[in-house]
């Protein structure tokens, strides 16, 4: 069965990073040689080739992410984009992002990127401050991330985001200023900013669990989140989801694909596809994948889930409230056939009485105290 929506993207998973981090866990794997990188980059083209068949209409996006994508070779990555436009249809205002980290790219890899086709970088800074990044384990420094920035700029980049972490161990509100002043010197068209959640598979939370270090308290936490609202609001930027921030006409594209809760095609190892009502989860062994791959074999997949109708509307609804434009009501009972202000009247109602959601003209979305603990909020939506 093909998709023929024009709201669909494609993400495509780079799984290889100089090492872990210690809060890290996405599927990703230390590279040990360079060589696989190749051999990695013919497998996604021939599982694009492969997959083209799936989907019809117009994509609206392209975003490599991983991992630590921007190991690739600028002229791989030209590679992996060319076959997207070789082997499907894309919409004339095609958003090609890719993530890069300030420990694996120069200015010339960086021009190399944007000859490629990248029109939009999303840069994993995290902090500016050299302890913090050394708790969080990665490998650049904070002059690092401000020389990469630099070069974003330089190598013609108009389009870019600044991932940072808040609520790290040891983080005072005065250091988490700083990292936004920083990062107000490279003008970004679009700040990202999430607080440090751990699961518990990672080294981090094991240093937490062990009392090596600690994590700081809700309210700080809090307060760490509210001043950056407040702050970024001030220097131009519209807060559009919880987390994210970009100047008008910067959001991202593919992640709004996310939050509206649209089809998205997932290629590379361990990428996940929402097709159907259907996610499902691409092969997780890099070796088995590549071998597949490059000897066309069947792909191996793995179903994560067949939603059902009401499924599907909670899961929308869990994402819409994401957006700080919240969820219109006709546009939900058309799509849904659910009037969610019927359907969930007792919770919309309790939720109203405690100040976490506004109703008005016909739209639902949260109440700005309720951003910081939306996860309570999302949670009376779920069966």
């Amino acid at each position: 069965m093909t998709n023929s929506s024009a709201n669909m993207g494609i993400y495509i998973h780079i799984p290889f990073c100089l090492h872990k981090c210690d809060y890290c866990d996405f599927y990703s794997l230390p590279i040990t040689d360079p060589v696989i990188l190749e051999k990695y980059t013919r497998s996604v083209i021939s599982e694009l080739r492969r997959r083209a068949s799936s989907i019809s209409g117009p994509l609206a996006s392209i975003y490599l992410g991983g991992g630590t994508p921007s190991l690739l070779l600028p002229q791989q990555v030209e590679r992996i984009v060319n076959s997207v436009f070789e082997n499907y249809q894309t919409s004339s205002e095609l958003e090609i992002s890719m993530e890069a980290n300030p420990a694996t790219v120069n200015l010339e890899d960086l021009k190399g990127l944007k000859c490629a086709g990248v029109n939009r970088l999303s840069v994993g800074v995290q902090s500016f401050a050299d302890i913090e990044l050394k708790t969080l384990g990665r490998m650049h420094g904070g002059h690092e991330a401000e020389s990469t920035l630099r070069d974003v700029v330089k190598a013609g980049f108009n389009n870019f985001n600044i991932d940072l972490i808040y609520g790290l161990p040891g983080q005072t509100l005065s250091s988490w200023q700083e990292n936004l002043s920083l990062a107000m010197n490279f003008n970004p068209q679009h700040i990202s900013t999430y607080l440090l959640q751990l699961d518990e598979s990672t080294r981090m939370a094991r240093k937490v669990k062990a009392g090596t270090i600690n994590l700081l308290d809700d309210e700080l936490e809090s307060s760490l989140y509210y001043t950056t609202l407040d702050f970024l609001a001030e220097e131009g930027y519209y807060h559009y989801e919880i987390s994210n921030f970009a100047r008008t006409g910067y959001e991202c594209r593919h992640n709004l694909l996310y939050w509206q809760a649209q089809e998205y095609l997932g290629i590379g190892c361990g990428a996940v596809s929402y097709i159907n009502r259907k996610r499902f989860l691409n092969q997780k062994n890099v070796n088995h994948y590549i071998e597949d791959m490059l000897a066309d074999r069947p792909l191996q997949i793995e179903i994560l889930e067949t939603m059902t109708p009401r499924q599907l509307a909670a899961d929308a609804i869990i994402l819409g409230l994401r957006l700080t434009g919240g969820i219109k009501r006709e546009e939900f009972r058309d799509r849904f056939g659910i009037d969610i202000m019927e359907e969930y009247r007792d919770v919309i109602k309790d939720c109203q009485t405690k100040g976490f959601l506004e109703v008005e003209n016909d739209r639902i979305y949260l109440s700005k105290r309720a951003y910081f603990i939306s996860n309570q909020v999302f949670m009376q939506f779920m069966d």
